[in-house]
């Protein structure tokens, strides 16, 4: 029974796919069409359009997700599920593509099939990214007083991973003081974006030089990064670094063709106070300290 059922969603499919106008005009030119009709909301039309561009070029994911937000709008719901399922085949914005696949489950009334696929998307470290348009899918209005579908939603929230936590320390508003004891300057260091960047607002003592640094956990390489920039317009003075938290200590890096070679280290020393000391090397070795600070929380 169900390999009949896969069976006629196909052959539907096809027959929408071969019974589709054909134009005699470019695949570009069909999807902006197409883009144009679906922004006016002619589903009907749209879908033709992008059935074309998509009989002419299979490999079109793009084309296959818009058709299926076409049939879905149509209430088309096994053509649809069929074309979202070849824009994900085709790597087209797989998690997006996931969602549509829920949509289409809630708008059919399906509600474990939406909720199983929802916590799927959950389970993936770029989940988070996609949690707007959960927001904004009327698909899921009868879904969202279910606990089931709030605990999804909740696990959804972004940089709630140990790794996002590595830099908080560094958060607060700080005095700035050399070894020896002199002022250097104030910093005020924020969590924004919902604990996914720590922002950093340095003055210098006097008043004049002032920096902002932007600094982040990134799933892909598993690294932090931070990207300064002060307001000296000399925007190659302080090259983009990466690195890792070790040993309860942040320790960033320039990149390795950069000569010379900066390492720049930050860790608690005690509560309320943090040290941040930057070093520099020729040949890898031998390292000389350029910066060395030691912040305490106002």
């Amino acid at each position: 029974m169900k390999a009949r059922i896969i069976c006629a969603v196909c052959t539907g499919l096809f027959a929408l796919l071969t019974t589709a106008p054909v134009l005699c005009q470019d695949t570009a030119t069909l999807q902006a069409q197409a883009d144009e009709l679906s922004n006016q909301s002619k589903w009907s039309e749209a879908a033709e359009k992008y059935s074309a561009v998509v009989k002419a070029s299979p490999a079109n994911g793009y084309a296959w997700f818009s058709l299926s937000e076409c049939l879905l709008q149509l209430k088309q719901f096994d053509q649809a599920q069929a074309a979202a399922n070849q824009a994900i085949a085709n790597n087209f914005r797989p998690l997006l593509s996931q969602v549509s696949l829920a949509r289409i489950a809630g708008a059919r009334g399906d509600k474990e099939g939406a909720l199983r696929i929802l916590k799927k998307i959950s389970e993936d470290p770029r989940g988070p990214a996609v949690r707007p348009f959960l927001v904004s899918a009327t698909e899921f209005e009868t879904l969202k007083s279910d606990p089931a579908y709030q605990q999804i939603y909740s696990s959804m929230v972004p940089c709630k991973a140990p790794e996002y936590r590595q830099f908080d320390f560094w958060v607060g508003d700080w005095e700035v003081r050399t070894p020896g004891g002199q002022v250097a300057g104030t910093n005020h260091v924020t969590l924004e974006q919902e604990g996914c960047l720590i922002v950093e607002h340095w003055t210098a003592a006097g008043g004049v030089q002032t920096g902002t640094s932007f600094n982040y956990y990134d799933i892909r390489d598993k690294k932090w990064h931070q990207l300064y920039i002060d307001n000296s317009g000399n925007a190659g003075a302080f090259p983009a670094m990466s690195g890792t938290f070790q040993g309860e200590k942040m320790i960033l890096l320039t990149d390795k063709e950069d000569k010379p070679l900066s390492r720049w280290t930050w860790y608690v020393v005690k509560p309320g106070v943090v040290r941040q000391m930057a070093e520099q090397t020729t040949d890898g070795k031998n390292w000389n300290t350029t910066w060395d600070s030691f912040y305490s929380k106002k």
